[in-house]
């Protein structure tokens, strides 16, 4: 398997490569094999996701040369006034057709850019090492490429304490996307029903209505879709593209 580069670690080495560079790799497919998101989920992501991802792979050996994990990251380039309103907004969109760039920051992510992020170790009691070559290899390999942010992408709290040592090289705990909380002071449908206008009380009444003389919906719960890819596989695409 060739790599890019290589970045020393205090007990191995990390080398980036690309997805192609991972066809055949056993490690690669241990590395989340007890996952529900397993390493042909990132294969998908990487080969179908759009809007300016840059997939790459850190392969960390340690130094007896054995693969202690494959750990997914990306680039992307954040927009720092993708929340700005009016006229600052229409300023910056006019400087940008001159400078694309401006007012952008390109970010280094760890994890999955389609899902909550896990430490790609090939064996789970491996999550400590694999936490402490990371707290070494990526700022430099941030610095490698132009990075001027490092983010752990939604790591669920299992990791934390895995993850703890990356506090001590600048990394700061955030909580992650839903933060909103919306209070729900009803006793019941019918009283949340009489807060509503007339307006949507009457739309409402008008779906209900249309949805009892649609056609019943059975749910079934499987484990294999092997006999219903030909109808998941079309709906897959419809909704991709």
């Amino acid at each position: 398997m060739q790599h890019a580069n290589t970045i020393s670690l205090p007990q191995g080495v990390a080398k980036t490569v690309t997805r192609a560079e991972l066809q055949d790799c056993d490690a690669w497919e241990r590395a989340f094999r007890n996952k529900c998101k397993d390493h042909r989920y990132y294969e998908i992501v990487d080969e179908t996701l759009e809007g300016g991802f840059e997939h790459h792979y850190l392969v960390l050996e340690d130094d007896s040369g054995e693969v202690r994990a494959i750990q997914p990251v990306f680039f992307v380039r954040q927009n720092l006034v993708e929340a700005v309103p009016g006229k600052i907004r229409s300023i910056v969109d006019l400087v940008r057709k001159i400078l694309p760039r401006f007012l952008t920051m390109r970010v280094l992510m760890v994890g999955c850019a389609a899902g909550t992020g896990d430490l790609g170790a090939c064996d789970e009691k491996d999550e400590v090492w694999v936490a402490r070559a990371l707290h070494t290899s990526l700022g430099a390999y941030a610095r490698q490429n132009r990075a001027s942010l490092v983010v752990l992408k939604d790591f669920p709290a299992k990791y934390r304490p895995a993850l703890e040592t990356l506090r001590t090289n600048g990394h700061a705990r955030i909580p992650s996307m839903p933060m909103t909380r919306l209070p729900l002071h009803y006793r019941n449908w019918d009283e949340y029903f009489r807060t509503l206008s007339k307006a949507t009380r009457k739309d409402l009444r008008r779906k209900f209505r249309k949805a009892e003389r649609a056609p019943k919906i059975d749910m079934e719960v499987v484990n294999d879709i092997a006999p219903w890819i030909d109808e998941v596989y079309p709906l897959y695409l419809a909704v991709h593209e």
